[in-house]
């Protein structure tokens, strides 16, 4: 098995749930004792998150120093733990020139959309991913229509995601993530849980409509490579 390099600690409960998945598919696949092969660089993520919106220009840089940091131990892949800075790594990508591909969570995404069949999708996340537009731009690369919940909704998924960051979660939560779906679900094919906090808050068994989780897509698509096997 090759080894899947995971920037993480951004934040650090949604990079438990990459260990996570990333260990149940080599159990699932594998059987026997088989864990997942990882390097695992958790950073300290102030440094880049206080940045995000008044000082975004200084963030490429710093995910630039930390990629190289993660990339200099070896790995044979790497997994940015993180929605958002999925923007930054597109700034950066052919400064890096990386010798080892980057698994990118909005492509993985994408692809995932289309051979499911799904063409309308709710975007859920962060404030700022959800009013930037990359997120947005990459998922209509695959020919998919957007939509995304009113600002009212907005400013409360962006209020529950710094919670759960922490740590903190209630079945509030879960509640309001249930009902938001719901009164969208005659206007979109599925909802996407385009930040990593999220998946910890909804799940499939609470939607009325199919649920694309970017995280496990992401590691689906790096586990098949690491294994050689299908992601789908």
């Amino acid at each position: 098995m090759k080894t899947i390099g995971l920037l993480g600690g951004t934040s650090w409960p949604s990079t438990i749930d990459y260990y996570r998945i990333l260990n149940e598919l080599a159990q699932e696949t594998l059987g026997g004792f088989h864990s997942a092969n990882l390097l695992l660089r958790s950073i300290d993520y102030h440094e880049i998150k206080s940045r995000y919106y008044d000082r975004w220009s200084e963030i490429p840089a710093l995910l630039e120093q930390e990629i190289r940091r993660l990339v200099s131990a070896g790995p044979d892949c790497l997994v940015i733990c993180n929605n958002t800075l999925h923007k930054a790594f597109d700034a950066i990508e052919e400064v890096l020139a990386l010798p080892i591909p980057v698994i990118h969570i909005v492509k993985a995404t994408g692809r995932a959309a289309q051979y499911r069949n799904l063409r309308r999708l709710l975007l859920l996340g962060t404030k700022y991913t959800m009013e930037d537009g990359f997120y947005h731009r990459g998922l209509e690369q695959f020919g998919l229509q957007v939509e995304t919940p009113i600002e009212e909704d907005r400013v409360t998924i962006q209020r529950i995601q710094s919670q759960i960051a922490k740590g903190i979660m209630t079945e509030d939560f879960r509640s309001f993530f249930a009902k938001l779906i719901g009164k969208y679900s005659e206007k979109v094919d599925a909802a996407v849980l385009a930040c990593t906090e999220l998946p910890l808050a909804i799940q499939q068994k609470d939607s009325p409509i199919p649920i694309l989780n970017p995280t496990e897509l992401q590691c689906r698509e790096a586990f098949a490579f690491a294994t050689g096997a299908s992601a789908t």
